[in-house]
């Protein structure tokens, strides 16, 4: 199961105005404590609900499966350069 970047899910929640409840439930979680498990731990998700957190949030997988602090053009560095 995919483990995706917890800290994007909660900034993209927030700036979504949604509660760790609201997602959770539009998601399809029994409880919101799997979502704040995932936001605060980073736990493993399924890729059903991966792709429904990214889909609620209005963002693609591979935005909340980026690890911290990546952004565009980040992959394939390398620390050798100088």
């Amino acid at each position: 199961m995919p483990k995706p970047n917890g800290t994007q899910i909660r900034k993209r929640r927030i700036e979504r105005g949604l509660t760790t409840g609201q997602l959770a439930a539009r998601v399809g979680f029994a409880n919101e404590g799997s979502l704040r498990n995932i936001e605060s731990r980073g736990d493993a998700v399924s890729e059903i609900k991966l792709h429904r957190i990214a889909r609620e949030l209005g963002v693609s997988v591979d935005e909340i499966l980026a690890a911290e602090g990546a952004g565009p053009g980040s992959a394939g560095r390398t620390d050798d350069q100088g």
